[in-house]
């Protein structure tokens, strides 16, 4: 429905959505409970920013000046970014799994045929150097193609994946690919790890499969 897409695209372009998640989700969370035609707006924002399928991290900034430091996001999300230091205040970045189905069902939109077979996480609220037109697109898929090749998903104890697509959507956000062939989840998967690791920022956050079920099945 264009009503609701409009009102995400507002609240995510507003920064409505980015607050740290502080707890714990249970079965019985509306999403599990309710028909997805009758989540309210609020409940909306919830499940697309504070839920067991999105979650908000600050990233942090490297830097000569500072090779040692850990930014607050990086140590409260378990991070360890050689070269990284402290940002000027906190900004909060919103890591989703646009691939899992009561996202799509929130935003009630499809994924671009490219993302078939892919985990497709986005980021929201990332700084980023403005969207090259013309001569300039060069760098921006240049830019894409650097933050791709930093950019992982892994499973505790397991090699990581390297996404393989990354694209930028019209609000800013960027959405990566990552093949479900090389990273088959289960709901045993308690600690499921997406780093991203560009040549300015670094920003590590986790998921925990045993949250990420929808109507008894896995999704993401």
């Amino acid at each position: 429905m264009p009503s609701r897409r409009a009102f995400l695209t507002r609240a995510l372009a507003s920064g409505l959505t980015l607050a740290p998640a502080t707890r714990l989700f249970a079965a019985n969370d509306f999403w599990n409970t309710k028909d997805p035609s009758t989540w309210t707006e609020d409940e909306i924002v919830q499940i697309t920013s504070k839920s067991p399928w999105a979650r908000a991290a600050v990233p942090g900034l490297k830097g000569a000046a500072d090779p040692t430091g850990i930014s607050d996001g990086q140590a409260a999300q378990g991070g360890r970014g050689a070269g990284a230091r402290r940002m000027s205040g906190p900004q909060y970045v919103t890591i989703r799994w646009e691939s899992a189905q009561p996202i799509r069902d929130a935003l009630r939109a499809p994924l671009a045929a490219e993302f078939d077979g892919h985990y497709v996480i986005s980021m929201t609220n990332l700084p980023l150097p403005p969207r090259g037109r013309g001569a300039d697109a060069s760098e921006n898929d240049d830019f894409l193609d650097r933050i791709q090749n930093g950019t992982t998903l892994q499973v505790k104890g397991r090699d990581p994946d390297e996404a393989g697509i990354a694209r930028r959507t019209r609000i800013g956000s960027i959405l990566f690919g990552f093949s479900k062939d090389y990273l088959p989840l289960t709901p045993a998967d308690r600690e499921i790890i997406f780093k991203f690791d560009s040549d300015r920022l670094v920003l590590q956050t986790k998921f925990d499969a045993k949250e990420m079920m929808y109507h008894g099945k896995l999704a993401v």
